[in-house]
């Protein structure tokens, strides 16, 4: 995967993860597979890049698109920083396990557990049919148990979807979280009323009030 704005291959984060390829990326991000060089083992590492109101200079440091936008860039990148400190106390194996946050380049990088497999759409694609409900309920049992844990701490994914799940050998985990917690929804919502559509509205639940029971 290819991102114009992403850091380049072999850029040392933090005098510790080596960066490697593009895995995936969003309005809010980009992430990255990275090698941890203390403990010799890969990683996920997403890093906060809100591409409508962010930039990259030569230095690879990452600064607000216009001093308008200073306000939310900072107010979000404050939010990632507490919604990774907050997911990492999530301990369940139906949920990728966040393993550190920290701050350089002027953003914010969450480092996550990396976990090698097929997302469920990959899966769905390849499976040329359609699963059966045995093989449906054996992914949705342990998603449900991890949203069960996840919702009793006000923490809500925000983006369910095949591509947002991932199945390392036989087990199933929850990727990719964006503004899950009650801090991103709150520094959203203090975002101008244009940018704020655009920014949320792939997020609505048919026009419903979003809150810690809420599914998406």
């Amino acid at each position: 995967m290819v991102h114009r704005e992403a850091l380049p291959s072999d850029a040392i984060l933090d005098r510790r993860f080596r960066l490697g390829e593009v895995i995936g990326s969003g309005g809010f991000g980009i992430t990255y597979l990275a090698q941890d060089l203390g403990l010799d083992t890969p990683v996920a590492i997403k890093e906060y890049f809100p591409t409508q109101f962010a930039t990259r200079d030569s230095s690879y440091s990452v600064h607000p698109r216009s001093h308008s936008d200073k306000p939310s860039f900072e107010r979000l990148r404050s939010s990632f920083i507490r919604e990774a400190r907050t997911l990492a106390q999530i301990d369940h194996p139906a949920v990728v396990r966040v393993l550190s946050v920290f701050e350089t380049n002027g953003t914010a990088y969450m480092v996550m557990r990396y976990e090698a497999g097929p997302s469920m759409k990959a899966w769905l694609d390849e499976l040329g049919r359609r699963p059966t409900q045995a093989e449906l309920d054996e992914i949705v049992e342990p998603l449900l148990s991890a949203l069960e844990v996840m919702h009793a701490d006000d923490i809500l994914h925000r983006d369910i979807a095949p591509d947002n799940i991932i199945r390392p050998g036989q087990l199933t985990r929850l990727d990719r979280f964006r503004g899950s917690t009650p801090s991103c929804w709150r520094a959203l919502q203090h975002h101008d009323g244009h940018r704020q559509g655009r920014l949320l509205a792939a997020r609505a639940v048919f026009g419903q009030q979003q809150g810690p029971r809420s599914l998406e």
